[in-house]
C-alpha cells in the first residue's frame, strides 16, 4: 500500500494533479504514522471528480491529523488501573516500534473496545491462550507422559479447574508439611543469555575457554569442543547454520545474547508431538515485547524465516510459553555454577499465593522438587509464589501487575501489616517521632502511609522517594562491598534511615549469609559468624509471623537444601 502511494504522488505531480497530488501525500502521511491509516489510504487516493474528490481530501487530511495527535491509541482512564499498569503498558507501547524487518505474523483480532485501535494485549489473549480442545483432563494426561517414571502410583495431587485463575494443582488427600507432592524433569532447557552468563557450554554447561569457545562448525554457539559433534546439538547447529548467522566471520570472537536468547524456543520445536502439545496447551501472557524479542534475534541472521507466517506464528507462542512459565534454575558443573532457563510444566501450572502452602527447589537444573511447606488438606489448592517471600505488599504487586498482569487478592495482601511484620515499613518523616510508617490501604499500588505513633499521614509519592533512597543505597553497597563492610552497614548506618524490618534491608542480611556461607567457617572472626546467626534467626523469626512454613528460603537458611 505504501509504494501504491508512493506511485500515486510521483504520477500526479508529473500530471500536474495538484489536489490530488495532496491528497495522494496525506495518505501517505497518514499510513507511516497510523496503523489505521488503511482508512486514509482508501479515501485519500480517490481520484474522483468535484464533491467526491473534496469530501476524499478532507478525510485524508482528518486522518492525517488524528494520526499525528494519536499516533497510538493511548488507554483510557477507565482501561487504567494504575501507576504499574500505566508502566506496564508503556514498556509494551515502546516495544511496538517498527524494526527495519519484515516479518509475517498473522494479525491478532482487534479490541472490542473503540473501533479497532493499537494492537492490545487483550487481543493478542487468544492467540497466547492454551490450546481451546484441551480439557483439564487431557492436560493431567499430557503431564502424566511428561512426568514417566517420576509419576507416583497414587499421586496427592490433581489437576482441576480453579478459581484463582484457569487450571490448577489440588490435594487428592490430606498432605503433611514437609510431604513430597511431586517431582518433575524440565520438558526443556536452555540459557538465560544474561550478562555474566554466557561463558557456559550450551550442552554440558562447562566453564568455556578464552578463545575457541564457539561451535566449530560455524553455528556461532557457545559450545565447548566435545559437544560440537554430539547429538544432543546437531539439530540445533543445523537450524542455525540454515539461518546464516551475520557474525560467523565476525574477527572478534563473542557470543551474541539475542540470538542465544531465542535458542531454547528453537530446541521446543525439535521436541516430541506429545511433548509439543504440552507445551501448546500451556498458558502464555500476551505482551507485544515478545515479537520484538523475536525480531531482535530474526535480525542477527541473514536467512531468517520471517516470511513464514506458520513457523513465526508458532514461535512467537513458543517464546510467549517459555516467557509466561520457565523458571531459572542453578545448574553446578565441574565446579561452575550457572543459571540455566527450564520449563518444568507441572510446577508451573500451580497459581500463586503470596505466601504459598508449597514450597519448590531445583536440583542441578534439571529437576524441581516440590514439597508442601504446611499442612494442606484434602481439596485444597496447591500454591506456589510468583515472588520473593520477604518482598513487602507494594513490590510483590507491582511486580506480579507488571510481569503477570494481575492483583493478588490473599489474606496476606489485604493486612497492611503483614502478620506484624511490617516488611514495609519506613520511618516517620514528622520532627521527633521515629514511629513506624506503613501504607493505609492494600488494594492500591499508591496508597497514603500512616505513623502507627503519632498518626500522621503521608501522600504516597513522598514515601516512595524514602523507599527508593532507601533501595539504592542498600544495593549499592551490596553490590560494591565486603562482607565486613556490609555488616558494619547493616549494624551501624542502616538503622539511621531504614527499620530494621523492611525488607530491603533484610534483603541486604540474607546477603551477607549467602556470602559467608560459601566458605568456610574460619575465614570470618567469631563476631562476624555471630553477626550471621543474629541475621539468620531474624529471618527465620519473619519466615514464622508470615506463616511460611517448610519453605524453601527456611530450609536454604538452615542448609537442609544447598
Amino acid at each position: 500500500m505504501p509504494l501504491i502511494c508512493v506511485f500515486l504522488v510521483v504520477s500526479n505531480a508529473l500530471r500536474g494533479r495538484r489536489r490530488v497530488h495532496v491528497i495522494s501525500v496525506a495518505a501517505l502521511v497518514g499510513w507511516f504514522h497510523c496503523q489505521q491509516s488503511v482508512v486514509a489510504v482508501v479515501l485519500g487516493v480517490a481520484v474522483v471528480p468535484g464533491v467526491a474528490a473534496a469530501a476524499a481530501h478532507v478525510a485524508a487530511v482528518v486522518a492525517v491529523g488524528i494520526s499525528l495527535l494519536f499516533p497510538h491509541r493511548p488507554p483510557s482512564c477507565a482501561e487504567t488501573s494504575s501507576i504499574a499498569e500505566l508502566l506496564r503498558v508503556a514498556l509494551v507501547r515502546r516495544s511496538s516500534v517498527r524494526l527495519p524487518i519484515k516479518v509475517a505474523m498473522s494479525s491478532p483480532p482487534q479490541s472490542p473496545r473503540g473501533g479497532g485501535g493499537d494492537t492490545t494485549l487483550a487481543a493478542l489473549g487468544a492467540h497466547m491462550a492454551p490450546c481451546r480442545n484441551t480439557t483439564p483432563e487431557q492436560l493431567a494426561q499430557l503431564i502424566d507422559a511428561h512426568l514417566g517414571d517420576l509419576r507416583q502410583e497414587q499421586p496427592n495431587w490433581t489437576i482441576s479447574s480453579s478459581k484463582v485463575a484457569g487450571r490448577g494443582v489440588f490435594a487428592t488427600r490430606d498432605i503433611a508439611a514437609g510431604e513430597l507432592i511431586f517431582q518433575e524433569r524440565a520438558l526443556v532447557t536452555g540459557p538465560t543469555a544474561r550478562k555474566g552468563q554466557l561463558s557456559s557450554c550450551i550442552c554440558c554447561h562447562e566453564t568455556l575457554p578464552q578463545t575457541g569457545f564457539l561451535c566449530r562448525h560455524r553455528c556461532t554457539l557457545p559450545v565447548c569442543e566435545s559437544c560440537s559433534d554430539s547429538e544432543e546439538h546437531q539439530a540445533e547447529c543445523e537450524h542455525f547454520r540454515r539461518w546464516q548467522p551475520k557474525d560467523v566471520d565476525a574477527e572478534l570472537e563473542q557470543v551474541n545474547p539475542l540470538s542465544l536468547r531465542i535458542l531454547t524456543a528453537v530446541r521446543v520445536f525439535h521436541l516430541g508431538k506429545e511433548q509439543r502439545h504440552l507445551v501448546d496447551a500451556m498458558q502464555a501472557n500476551a505482551e507485544r515485547a515478545y515479537r520484538r524479542e523475536i525480531i531482535k534475534a530474526a535480525q542477527c541472521f541473514r536467512n531468517f524465516p520471517t516470511t513464514d507466517r506458520v513457523f513465526m506464528d508458532q514461535l512467537f507462542r513458543i517464546v510467549g510459553v517459555l516467557n509466561t512459565n520457565a523458571f531459572e534454575a542453578p545448574c553446578r558443573s565441574g565446579g561452575h555454577e550457572t543459571l540455566l532457563r527450564g520449563l518444568f510444566p507441572l510446577t508451573a501450572i500451580m497459581n500463586h499465593e503470596c505466601t504459598p502452602n508449597a514450597s519448590h527447589y531445583f536440583e542441578n537444573g534439571r529437576l524441581a522438587v516440590v514439597r508442601a511447606a504446611r499442612d494442606i488438606p484434602k481439596g485444597g489448592e496447591i500454591t506456589t509464589t510468583y515472588t520473593k517471600i520477604l518482598w513487602g505488599n507494594l513490590t510483590r504487586n507491582i511486580f506480579l501487575k507488571m510481569t503477570k498482569h494481575f492483583a493478588c487478592d490473599c489474606a496476606r495482601c489485604h493486612d497492611n501489616t503483614e502478620n506484624g511484620t511490617y516488611l514495609s515499613a519506613l520511618f516517620c518523616r514528622e520532627q521527633g517521632c521515629r514511629g513506624l510508617v506503613i501504607p493505609v490501604q492494600t488494594r492500591t499500588l499508591q496508597p497514603d502511609w500512616r505513623c502507627i505513633t503519632c498518626e500522621n499521614v503521608f501522600p504516597h509519592s513522598k514515601m516512595a522517594k524514602y523507599q527508593d533512597f532507601a533501595l539504592n543505597t542498600i544495593n549499592n553497597r551490596i553490590n560494591s562491598c565486603s562482607v565486613q563492610d556490609m555488616i558494619h552497614f547493616i549494624n551501624d548506618l542502616c538503622p539511621r534511615f531504614c527499620p530494621s524490618s523492611n525488607y530491603v534491608l533484610i534483603e541486604a542480611k540474607l546477603n551477607v549469609i549467602w556470602r559467608m556461607t560459601r566458605f568456610d567457617r574460619e575465614e570470618y572472626t567469631p563476631e562476624e559468624m555471630g553477626h550471621m546467626d543474629r541475621y539468620r534467626e531474624e529471618v527465620l523469626a519473619i519466615l514464622h509471623k508470615l506463616g511460611a512454613g517448610e519453605c524453601t528460603l527456611k530450609k536454604l537458611i538452615t542448609g537442609e537444601i544447598q
